[in-house]
């Protein structure tokens, strides 16, 4: 930019990635690259590509779209509502009148980053229900690739061999020491002895539950029958 094209683009893009990462690798008929994503490969065009990227963001339009009685659309420019009021072109540096859509993805980008690093997150998944892009079409077993490439399906394994429910001894002598009235009144003040006596009295088998110091541990399903 700005006297670069789709093609000189594109050498870029191969001259750094390509044969150099498994991940990617270029188009053989049409202008575009392929990455390896972690459920199939994807293909993008660069037709275009730099003109779509150096289009102005018009600061009247993004106003106006802030203003929208639609609120999904509202949101998306939920950022330019604050300068729905002009304060004036004297006020405006130089570099708002070239703020181009690139730029706002990339500050959209760079703010979801802020969000995600400032948290905990465990999993982000995208999971593609079929290949044609249809809505309310599943393809099972495309599902279910994607389910095993992410570790779902294994660490469902995983918390079904364990004990994934739990209840304080608070919290389960409140829930359910209505199912025995009478027992309650026989037994010791500790809160791991009316669990165990609790438990004794539903005829519960010995291993679907564990009882910890603190908790009442419950294989996957118990807590829910």
């Amino acid at each position: 930019m700005p006297k670069a094209t789709d093609k000189t683009f594109m050498d870029k893009l191969n001259r750094l990635w390509n044969s150099k990462s498994p991940k990617y690798s270029s188009r053989r008929f049409t202008e575009g690259f392929v990455l390896q994503h972690y459920a199939a490969k994807v293909e993008y065009c660069t037709t275009g590509w730099l003109d779509k990227n150096k289009d102005p963001l018009n600061e009247n339009v993004s106003r106006l779209l802030a203003q929208s009685t639609e609120p999904y659309i509202a949101t998306l420019f939920s950022s330019s509502s604050s300068d729905a009021v002009d304060t004036g072109a004297k006020n405006r540096s130089k570099k708002q009148f070239l703020r181009t859509v690139g730029q706002r993805h990339k500050e959209q980008l760079h703010i979801l980053m802020q969000q995600l690093y400032s948290t905990k997150p465990r999993f982000v998944r995208c999971i593609v229900p079929n290949g044609e892009k249809a809505a309310g079409l599943i393809e099972v077993p495309l599902v279910l690739d994607q389910l095993r490439c992410n570790g779902v399906l294994e660490g469902i394994r995983i918390c079904r061999a364990g004990f994934p429910n739990r209840l304080t001894f608070i919290e389960f002598r409140q829930r359910y020491e209505v199912l025995s009235p009478g027992l309650l009144s026989k037994s010791t003040a500790d809160d791991n002895k009316i669990a165990e006596e609790l438990l004794k009295s539903f005829g519960l088998d010995n291993s679907l539950y564990r009882i910890g110091n603190t908790k009442v541990f419950f294989r996957a399903g118990v807590v829910s029958l």
